[in-house]
């Protein structure tokens, strides 16, 4: 399980129910076996409580506007014996809060009568809600913990601001979303500004606070091989970035790139390194949906998430390897001293027909390859405008990676070998673009309960 210093910010509500006829004393002998708070706290959450139980529906509704005003993400209900199912339907009504029915089958009470007929009654008049049912062990708490992560995720989003710099990116279609289906969807207000207001911020900051961090960074990454003019521009949209993210109270960014900013100014593929590695969860080639999947992923994991392309797939082996045009975070090869920066290929540039050149200005490309562990793949995509979900497990793995391969890009930006741990047919036919997310750690059970409260259905 994890530890409790990754989801202590997380606040969950806990309302224990039982029968009217159930005496005080029975109810604090039930309550002291049990230990519901001290179970949940195990998980690293907060959890916020009446400490006591609740029997009736009018108690329960002034209970969870409390839990609602404490800022709780969803509420659990345990049904400690027999109940009366409005109670649990009442305050499910009431809260418009993610809810789960909890109960710990026992010889000495009835917890899974009164689940039974919570989860019956809640079906009858179509409640949503989530079900744990089990002895407390690996399984139940591994449900119950990602649900309230999964509920945290629905939480932020709903609070969250989405910054969108530039247009549709080379006719990328699987990168295009509805901003009003996001605000319906999932909360999420969409902000549109054009990349030359980030170029002309970028032009006005100051040389003072460029050389200070052109320093650090030549101290800091294990080698750079491009231009010191390459580097202070790309501090300059560093800096500039991070002020318009404030400024606009952007939580999460898509960046478009190409090519505007490429041909122009400079590819920000440094700095888009920089913020993810600081929390700034930015996506490259303004693809909405790759960023709503970084978004989810990292707010699940606490880490940067890896923005990829698939780029090769060996159905043989069951593996893929995964690439990134400069932008993945350091933090994803364990620090800028396992990381060497290297200049963005002048192909990536418009072709200019007149001089037969390309446009590219250059910019600084983390390069590195993914590290060894296990992975989350996952992508967020439509279907005639209904949103679905691919997701699978993987295990990143070493492999003789060849910096000659694909034209000598192979040796400028990161890659990912990845085994997949999907039947390779389905991993194909469920491929929703040509970018994926890659997260470090397993979160398929958090990524599915997140599914099911965004009315997201998983591909099988």
């Amino acid at each position: 399980m994890p530890q409790a210093s990754e989801t202590q910010e997380i606040k969950v509500g806990l309302l224990p129910v039982m029968d009217p006829r159930i005496d005080l004393e029975l109810q604090q002998r039930i309550l002291g076996y049990l230990d519901l708070e001290e179970k949940l706290q195990g998980l690293g959450v907060e959890v916020v409580w009446p400490g006591r139980v609740v029997t009736s529906e009018e108690d329960a509704v002034e209970q969870v506007e409390r839990l609602r005003a404490a800022g709780v993400c969803g509420i659990v209900y345990f049904t400690g014996w027999f109940l009366r199912a409005n109670v649990i339907v009442g305050a499910c009504q009431h809260s418009h809060l993610p809810a789960l029915v909890w109960a710990i089958p026992n010889l000495d009470d009835t917890s899974l009568i009164g689940f039974g007929v919570t989860h019956g009654s809640l079906d009858e008049v179509g409640l949503e809600h989530e079900l744990v049912c089990d002895a407390w062990n690996e399984d139940s708490q591994r449900k119950l913990l990602a649900w309230i992560r999964a509920c945290r995720v629905k939480q932020a989003a709903a609070q969250a601001r989405y910054g969108h710099l530039g247009g549709k990116c080379l006719s990328m279609m699987t990168a295009d979303a509805d901003a009003n289906q996001w605000r319906t969807q999932f909360g999420i207000d969409v902000d549109h500004a054009e990349q030359w207001t980030l170029i002309h911020e970028a032009e006005a900051v100051a040389d003072e606070e460029v050389r200070p961090l052109v320093a650090q960074w030549k101290s800091e990454f294990a080698s750079i091989d491009v231009s010191d003019d390459v580097l202070r521009k790309s501090a300059r949209l560093y800096l500039a970035g991070k002020r318009m993210f404030a400024r606009n109270r952007w939580d999460f960014v898509g960046v478009k790139c190409q090519f505007e900013l490429l041909d122009n100014y400079l590819a920000p593929c440094l700095p888009i390194a920089l913020w993810n590695d600081e929390g700034l969860i930015a996506a490259c080639e303004a693809d909405m949906n790759a960023a709503l999947t970084m978004f989810a992923l990292a707010h699940l994991s606490g880490r940067p998430v890896m923005f990829c392309d698939i780029q090769y797939l060996n159905r043989a082996e069951g593996w893929a390897r995964f690439l990134n045009c400069g932008t993945a975070a350091t933090t994803l090869a364990g620090g800028k001293q396992n990381v060497a920066l290297r200049n963005c290929p002048e192909v990536q540039g418009t072709l200019d027909p007149q001089t037969g050149k390309h446009l590219c200005k250059g910019g600084a490309c983390p390069h590195f390859v993914l590290p060894p562990g296990p992975v989350t793949l996952a992508r967020f995509g439509r279907i005639q405008g209904e949103y679905v979900l691919h997701l699978c497990r993987g295990e990143s793995f070493a492999y003789p990676h060849d910096p000659t391969s694909l034209l000598g890009i192979a040796a400028v930006w990161p890659f990912a070998y990845v085994k997949i741990h999907q039947d390779m047919e389905r991993f194909v036919r469920n491929l929703r673009a040509h970018h994926m997310c890659i997260a470090p750690g397993d979160w398929l059970a958090e990524m599915q309960a997140l599914a099911r409260l965004w009315h997201v259905e998983v591909l099988q």
